[in-house]
């Protein structure tokens, strides 16, 4: 009977173990609108994976990325956490990601690339914007694509209050009035800059 109980003991803190570890995935497929400085290439298809993890981050994984003539592989942004706004969940990043892959352009980069990241989780459907800076020789090439389509909350990208908009710069860092074509930085009231393509 003692053996019974401890074997019982054993399997319930495995499976706390494993409850305690639970991750979900969301998984989307769409269209990838991508621009090579500027010059609008046709659109692709493409898979964006979005793993939560049990701490409240969460992993975005660009699936099998190409641009051009060059194939990435996976980008994977990890460690960024959601915010709610009514149902939408935005996601937000400006760093270095990680290009695990063993493709010729990921080995070349020492398998990381800086990137900008903003996307929204809205009714069963994701919006992202993402901006990576590819040094090629002694220029960078800046490859900006656009996933899915905006919805009301993406179009937006800010709400009104503390993060409505109260300054709009264009990539180059000069003001604008108001969102132009291409990428814009906006500002917020409450300090935070995003973002937004156009």
């Amino acid at each position: 009977m003692k053996k019974f109980f401890m074997t019982l003991a054993v399997a319930a803190t495995a499976f706390m173990a494993t409850t305690a570890n639970a991750q979900t995935k969301e998984q989307f497929t769409d269209k990838l609108a991508i621009s090579l400085n500027g010059v609008p290439q046709d659109p692709v298809d493409a898979t964006v994976e979005l793993e939560h993890k049990a701490d409240g981050t969460s992993t975005f994984m660009l699936k099998n990325f190409t641009f051009g003539m060059f194939e990435v592989g996976d980008v994977i942004v990890e460690g960024i956490k959601g915010v709610k706004n009514g149902d939408a969940t935005t996601y937000d990043f400006d760093g270095t990601a990680k290009l695990p892959s063993n493709t010729t352009l990921a080995e070349a980069l020492g398998h990381q690339i800086p990137l900008t990241l903003h996307s929204v989780v809205e009714g069963g459907k994701l919006y992202a914007e993402i901006s990576l800076s590819v040094p090629m020789g002694e220029e960078t090439l800046k490859v900006d694509c656009v996933f899915g389509k905006k919805s009301e909350t993406a179009i937006n990208g800010v709400v009104a209050g503390k993060t409505a908009p109260v300054a709009v710069f264009n990539a180059t860092g000069a003001r604008q009035n108001g969102l132009q074509k291409g990428l814009n930085i906006v500002r917020t009231a409450d300090g935070k800059t995003v973002k937004v393509l156009k």
